[in-house]
């Protein structure tokens, strides 16, 4: 044993460093990030009133749920009075909409969404917080929001026939914008497979995102409730190209 442990000696000494290192790291990021949260949601708390929070008849279920259907119709009759479309986020009934003067143009069922219950009993003024009409303020997406081809007439019959047209299909959907109210979306399209099956990898999706943020930012200075959503990659572009620039946005939860 203890000729083992000279002969790698070098080799121990660098994995216990490396692990005691990732273990620094991973114990001062959870601290930063904890940290944070409570900063988010101090800074929420600073403007609702008590009586919201502490409102008493929230807790009574069947109140609590015709108080969110009125909600949800103030919210649609306030997006009526603007010209332009706007994205219902439905997670009590799974689905996305888009929708013009409370009129319902596109309509796709949710695949998945993570977290699956994304906010647990939110009291009065929280579910209000959130699901308030709110604007995108930033964004980035795998696509182009207004494709442009440019295409010129042929000549003849002849010219037409060496036309090749571009087969390379568009990558698959990945739309992530953030909210006004301090609220990450992440909306992801879900493609078909060789056998015509939805080909869906969600734990990969996620892992890939959180990465992707930990490379960006590896100690987070703000926090954002993120929400993630698949959806059919079709009815996924069809919906990111319908919504403008700097959207309108409301939740039903």
């Amino acid at each position: 044993m203890k000729d083992i442990f000279k002969k790698y000696k070098a080799a121990f000494i660098i994995t216990i460093s490396i692990f005691t290192i990732l273990l620094a790291v991973t114990i001062l990021r959870f601290i930063v990030a904890e940290k944070s949260v409570n900063q988010a949601v101090n800074e929420k708390k600073q403007i609702f009133s008590e009586s919201d929070i502490n409102d008493a008849s929230w807790n009574i279920q069947e109140i609590r749920e015709k108080r969110k259907e009125i909600h949800w119709l103030e919210q649609q009759l306030i997006l009526a009075k603007y010209d332009s479309l706007n994205l219902g986020i439905n997670l009590t009934d799974s689905a996305i909409l888009v929708q013009l003067k409370g009129t319902v143009l596109l309509n796709a069922n949710i695949l998945k969404q993570h977290p699956k219950h994304w906010i647990e009993s939110p009291n009065f003024a929280a579910y209000h917080d959130i699901t308030k009409i709110s604007r995108i303020v930033e964004e980035q997406s795998t696509i182009k929001k207004r494709p442009i081809k440019k295409v010129q007439a042929p000549k003849n019959e002849e010219e037409a026939a060496k036309i090749k047209h571009d087969t390379i299909p568009d990558p698959l959907l990945v739309w992530q914008f953030v909210l006004d109210s301090k609220i990450e979306v992440i909306i992801t399209g879900v493609g078909l497979g060789k056998d015509s099956l939805m080909n869906a990898n969600y734990n990969s999706d996620i892992l890939k995102y959180q990465v992707d943020r930990f490379k960006k930012s590896w100690l987070p200075k703000t926090y954002l409730p993120t929400l993630y959503i698949w959806l059919n990659d079709k009815d996924a572009k069809a919906i990111y190209r319908a919504i403008p620039e700097k959207g309108r946005v409301v939740f039903k939860i």
